[in-house]
């Protein structure tokens, strides 16, 4: 089998693994479990390995190659991604998103289940911009940059599966918040900065 489609076939079953995983309709009170969050960040880790492996096996098939000066506004485009990703980084609880607080909280309290209603949301910094920061720094990173073929098909995939986990992390985030979360929707776009919603 072509290794470009062994390649793109492991990348959509890593996607559809990686939702299943942070699916909390499907895993019910196991998503909440205090080790369920580190798990979740150290096997998505793990399950990129033969996937980079695989990445540099690919041959370095020039796809999209712009010339001077136009590819110094690609990186450009992925510098301010970096930028969005530091402002995401200062913006979120990190000891949370990793899953460190709750491994924490059950050595140290005997916490055994995390309840994320505890959690405020705020419009403070890039979070007043857009309510997926980390997804559009991927975005821009991925796609500023000149491109093989290899990395095309890596943007393709990971750009349709950060636009179907943003839907799956919205319905999360409206289970949880409710009516302050569909105020926060009105207010700040998903992914496309200054990109309101029509009232």
């Amino acid at each position: 089998m072509n290794l470009y489609y062994v390649y793109a076939t492991g990348l959509v079953f890593y996607c559809l693994i990686h939702s299943l995983l942070a699916d909390f309709k499907i895993l019910k009170k196991l998503y909440y479990l205090w080790w369920y969050r580190l798990f979740y960040v150290i096997s998505s880790s793990l399950l990129l390995i033969p996937l980079i492996f695989l990445y540099f096996k690919l041959p370095s098939e020039k796809f999209f190659y712009p010339s001077f000066p136009y590819v110094i506004a690609l990186y450009l485009l992925s510098f301010l991604g970096v930028i969005v990703g530091y402002l995401a980084v200062k913006s979120y609880d990190n000891d949370t998103f990793l899953g460190l607080k709750q491994v924490r909280d059950y050595f140290k309290n005997n916490r055994r289940y995390f309840n994320e209603n505890g959690n405020l949301i705020t419009d403070k910094g890039i979070l007043g911009i857009v309510r997926h920061p980390y997804y559009l720094a991927s975005l821009l990173i991925l796609w500023g940059r000149p491109l093989y073929l290899k990395d095309f098909i890596t943007n393709v995939i990971f750009t349709l599966y950060f636009i179907l986990g943003s839907i799956n992390e919205e319905r999360k985030l409206l289970k949880i918040y409710g009516e302050e979360y569909i105020i926060y929707k009105k207010n700040v776009p998903m992914i496309i900065p200054f990109l309101k919603r029509k009232r």
